[in-house]
């Protein structure tokens, strides 16, 4: 279990590398004693999601098929929105912490690795990392996630009539509210399981947020012209494809919905799939992107003070070399050009002042952007797959691009 970090105590060893492993619901594991959070047990954490989570539901609709209600079991077994909660989403989410979790340390690390952050902000940096882990180990946040995913789970109990959902949730009476026990087993289990475990990857998100944002606030070690495009930051965007797996899990949720709608006999077609689709993936992709927002203000700065810089610099050597070669009386040396390294020299320093125009403002690389995409589509091609005919879905495909 993770020893308590105060505000002020000394920073432990590779903090960096442990700053985002805890929140919802690692806590409450360590706390009932058999889960150590700095030892994940992912594997055996999924299993254990998916017997509390999946395994009771398919038992009661066992019961119910028994007791003469086949129409129960039909419904429960075409519901695919309810097997893509719980035997994919969940485990994935559990997962995702041997993934994410990792990645997003190890990225944390290279800021002092490199010396990105200066010898004199290493203690207000310290302080920031020190303010992460106290919130990290925050006992408010577990409970506050428990009981706001009870009231989630509490209203949409309440507010969503059985009449509304598969007919696996319609009971014969005897329990309140109209419903089966296997749909009250899913609003008090279940789904509130699940909401906690994406409560606590909102708060992992939020962590990782508010580490970047005290990080941009230090005096940080940027090279304007560093040949990645970003003064030396671009690392940080690489960050977006440790999310991929949260893409696949939030795009199963989103695309198991659009099925179930399906099977049920809505009227979903390849369009509406294809724009449900694109709306996920545009908004999975801005969320996990936003937090590399707050280095628009250092890199700006950075590029402002690398123009003057630079500028000065090469108005100086490009005059210099002008006046000696091209406009200066002639010489032994000047009667020989490709015998100095005058011209050479001159071309790797316009070279690399060239980097200073093509600067980015946000550290956002297109191939993590693509990969965290493609991961967030997957599931909607696996849906479009089931749904239309392969020939009739080329046909789709094609005449989008032709």
């Amino acid at each position: 279990m993770h020893q308590p970090i105060h505000r002020d105590a000394s920073l432990p060893a590779n903090a960096e590398a442990d700053m985002f492993n805890g929140g919802p619901p690692l806590r409450l594991l360590s706390l009932w004693g058999r889960f150590d959070p700095t030892h994940q047990h992912v594997l055996r954490r999924a299993t254990i999601v998916v017997c509390v989570g999946w395994l009771p539901l398919l038992l009661l609709a066992v019961v119910s098929y028994v007791n003469g209600h086949e129409d129960v079991w039909r419904a429960f077994w075409s519901d695919a929105s309810v097997h893509a909660r719980s035997l994919i989403v969940a485990p994935l989410l559990i997962l995702a912490e041997a993934i994410c979790i990792p990645k997003l340390g190890a990225t944390a690390q290279i800021f002092r690795q490199r010396a990105i952050v200066p010898d004199s902000e290493v203690p207000a940096y310290e302080k920031a990392v020190r303010s992460i882990l106290w919130l990290r180990d925050w006992w408010v946040v577990e409970a506050a996630a428990v009981v706001l995913a009870y009231v989630i789970a509490a209203l949409v109990m309440r507010n969503v009539p059985p009449t509304f959902l598969p007919d696996w949730h319609r009971g014969d009476g005897t329990l309140p509210l109209g419903r089966s026990s296997a749909s009250w087993w899913n609003g008090l289990v279940s789904l509130p399981l699940l909401l906690v475990l994406l409560l606590g990857w909102l708060w992992r998100l939020f962590l990782w947020a508010r580490y970047l944002l005290l990080v941009s606030r230090l005096k940080l070690r940027l090279v304007v012209v560093h040949p990645e495009g970003a003064a030396g930051l671009m690392f940080v965007g690489y960050s977006l494809r440790a999310f991929g797996v949260l893409g696949v899990a939030i795009g199963t949720i989103v695309a198991a919905t659009e099925l179930a709608h399906v099977w049920a006999g809505a009227p979903v077609g390849p369009d509406q799939l294809g724009f449900v689709a694109l709306g996920t993936i545009v908004a999975v992709v801005l969320v996990f992107a936003a937090p590399l927002l707050v280095f628009f203000r250092p890199l700006l700065r950075c590029w402002e003070e690398g123009v003057v810089l630079y500028g000065e610099l090469t108005q100086r050597v490009g005059a210099a070399l002008e006046d000696k070669w091209m406009r200066g009386p002639p010489s032994e040396e000047t009667a020989e050009p490709l015998s100095t390294g005058d011209f050479s020299a001159t071309t790797d320093l316009f070279q690399s002042a060239g980097n200073l125009y093509s600067l980015r403002f946000v550290p956002i690389d297109l191939n993590s952007v693509i990969a965290l995409a493609v991961a967030t589509a997957l599931p909607f091609g696996v849906v479009a797959l089931a749904l239309v005919p392969f020939d009739k879905l080329l046909q789709h495909v094609l005449s989008m691009f032709l």
